[in-house]
């Protein structure tokens, strides 16, 4: 993946600590506005399903992780999903991707943060990558 579009993926997990950082003051549009910067449909639910749902369930009462965390949990992402930016149709590819999510999800309690943060943003954003790489 080139360096420009790695830069833009980093912007878009950057953005979401922030928003972390600072929920007690994130409201729906901040994370509106989020959305449409980024643009990218699986990067969209960086905001929506991830840090959104995670405000959420801290508002209503739930236990947030430590800032530290959140942190550890988003750049964690980042840096796989960097390590795994040119996917490929190998075995070694893909189990080695799951097994660091399992991994990665196992040190954070299987919580839905690092769950939904690593499944359902950064595996589904490299298997898009790799849907389309296949189609050229």
């Amino acid at each position: 993946m080139e360096e420009n579009q790695l830069r833009k993926y980093w912007s878009a997990y950057t953005d979401a600590w922030k928003l972390m950082k600072n929920r007690q003051m994130v409201k729906p549009e901040h994370v509106a506005q989020m959305i449409k910067k980024h643009g990218n449909p699986v990067m969209s639910r960086l905001f929506c399903l991830v840090v959104w749902q995670e405000i959420k369930r801290i508002k209503s009462g739930g236990i947030p992780l430590k800032d530290k965390q959140y942190e550890e949990c988003l750049t964690g992402a980042w840096k796989l999903f960097k390590k795994y930016s040119e996917p490929n149709d190998t075995d070694e590819y893909w189990n080695g991707l799951v097994d660091i999510i399992g991994a990665m999800s196992k040190e954070y309690g299987n919580c839905s943060f690092i769950s939904n943060l690593l499944i359902h943003v950064t595996l589904e954003e490299l298997e898009r990558i790799w849907r389309a790489g296949k189609q050229k």
